[in-house]
Order: structure tokens, then C-alpha cells, then sequence
């Protein structure tokens, strides 16, 4: 089940699908819950679930957005913790590569977050919790209707996409704070999505433009991944404090190049106006 609009379809029935789609692909990941590979597929699940809902926020009900926003919201917090846990050890790990052992209080203390956070997941029932907003998402849906037809239906959400990712680039260029360049990412992310939504109706969002905006996503996400490690780190790590230095100081010479090529692969990407670039959307569709 591919993430893709299809040609003769109109925008109803396209949103439909892709979201019944996308909500059962979720709960397939949540029937093998003691996976984290299954969690985080189903949190990338709700988000391109939350995407979609922004896409064409501008043509449905202002109570059916909020409440099916507010609902995938909820769904996804119930998996986030056991996530960021897990994500947090994999950043060490990756960051540290063969030198692990110089820290290994640390990384001990990671798989112990790690392991808590887990049967924490499992005694709160947060697999039930996410499963029901998931299928009142599925009901929720089935009688969406979009306002507009055609390209009119979708043009506004992604002029609107577009603008929020140009205006968060030129954020981080002049504040480089993490939540400023976490924010970017989330709009980048919801780009990536809408052009793999269009690519058999758009020949403009190409698999290679796509690539381009995952790429940028990538970077943006490790950034916000060595960030959480470094509030772990600050908070739960404290008595070790030379060890901490040292991996802080890792972490800062990632994250400065990690965020230098972000702004330099996000100045090519943003560089047209969002006028520009849904002209040349809409001239591009097949």
C-alpha cells in the first residue's frame, strides 16, 4: 500500500483510502508491540496520517480537523516515550561508534532508561490507548468529505507547507536554537510526504525531489535525536561529569555539522517563492 494519490481518483476518495490505508498499516506495526522497529512504524504511520489531515485542513469541517488532529496527537504520545528511549541509545551508539567503552556508565544508564520506559509502555497499556484513537481516526474518515475538486482541493495545503518550511529555514539561520530546528523539520517532513503523495499525478515531485526533502528530514531528525541525548544527559547523567563533557562534546561537533549542511541543503530546496512553486506544481501534473 504505497503512499500515493492515484490519477483517477478524486480528493474525497484519495484521502479516504490513503487514510484508511495508513490507519491499518499502523495497527498492523501495533500487533507486535514488543518491537521497537513496530512502534516507530507506527508513530511514522500516525504522522503521515496527521499530514494528510493538514494537507486539507482548509477543505474539511474546522471540528472534523481538529478533533482527527487532536486524536493522531494523542495516539502518537502514547508511543513517544518508549521511542525517545530507544532513540536516544541508538544516537549514542551511532555517535560513539568502537570508542562505547569510554563511556560506559552512560550507556549503561541509557539501556536502563531504555528498559524502564519499555515496561512502562507495556503497564500503561499504551498499545490499547493508541489502537482505539486509531480506529475512531478510521470511522472518523469514512465520511470525510473535501470541499473542492481537483488540484483546487490541495493546492492551498501545500502552498501552505511550503511557506511554513521556507519561513522555519530562514528561522534557523537567524536563531539556531534546537526547538527552532526541530519545528523545521516537522514542515520538511510534511513536504517529503505530499511529494510522495503526488508523484503519479505531478511530474514535479519526482522520487528525486523526494529524496532531496527525506535527506534534509534525515539530518534534521538526528540533529533533534543527539538534542534529547543531550537533555538526558544533562538531567539523569549528572554524577558523571567528565564522561558527560566528553560526550557533549561529541555531540556538539555533530550537531554543528549536521545542521551546516541542513541550512545548505534547505537554501537549494526553499529557494523559490511558494507562488513559484505551486505554479510550477500545477504546471508539472500529468
Amino acid at each position: 500500500m504505497p503512499f500515493r494519490f492515484e490519477k483517477s481518483e478524486s480528493p474525497s476518495k484519495a484521502v479516504r483510502r490513503v487514510c484508511r490505508e495508513r490507519v491499518g498499516a499502523a495497527l498492523d506495526c501495533l500487533r507486535q508491540p514488543k518491537h521497537p522497529a513496530a512502534v516507530h512504524g507506527a508513530r511514522k504511520e500516525i504522522k503521515k496520517l496527521r499530514a494528510l489531515f493538514r494537507l486539507v485542513r482548509g477543505e474539511i469541517s474546522v471540528g472534523t480537523y481538529r478533533k482527527g488532529v487532536k486524536a493522531l496527537r494523542a495516539a502518537g504520545d502514547c508511543l513517544a516515550a518508549t521511542r525517545d528511549a530507544r532513540v536516544m541509545l541508538k544516537a549514542f551508539e551511532k555517535l560513539t561508534g568502537r570508542t562505547a567503552g569510554r563511556y560506559a556508565d552512560i550507556e549503561k544508564a541509557l539501556e536502563k532508561h531504555a528498559r524502564k520506559e519499555a515496561r512502562r509502555f507495556r503497564r500503561d497499556d499504551a498499545v490499547a490507548l493508541a489502537e482505539r484513537l486509531l480506529r475512531k481516526t478510521h470511522r472518523r474518515v469514512e465520511g470525510l468529505k473535501i470541499k473542492r475538486t481537483g488540484w483546487a482541493a490541495i493546492a492551498p495545503g501545500l502552498k501552505r507547507s511550503y511557506q511554513q518550511g521556507r519561513d522555519a529555514s530562514r528561522l534557523v539561520r537567524r536563531k539556531p536554537a534546537p526547538e527552532n530546528f526541530h519545528e523545521w523539520r516537522r514542515h520538511v517532513k510534511d513536504l517529503w510526504f505530499y511529494f510522495c503523495l503526488l508523484h503519479p499525478i505531478c511530474q514535479a515531485a519526482t522520487p528525486a525531489a523526494a529524496d532531496e526533502l527525506e535527506r534534509l528530514a534525515l539530518y534534521l531528525g538526528e540533529d533533534h535525536d543527539l538534542f534529547l541525548l543531550q537533555e538526558f544527559l544533562r538531567n539523569q547523567c549528572k554524577a558523571r561529569s567528565q564522561e558527560v563533557k566528553a560526550l557533549n562534546a561529541l555531540i556538539g561537533a555533530r550537531q554543528k555539522n549536521l545542521r551546516s549542511a541542513a541550512v545548505k541543503l534547505g537554501s537549494r530546496l526553499y529557494v523559490e517563492t511558494p507562488a513559484a512553486f505551486c505554479q510550477r506544481l500545477a504546471e508539472g501534473r500529468r
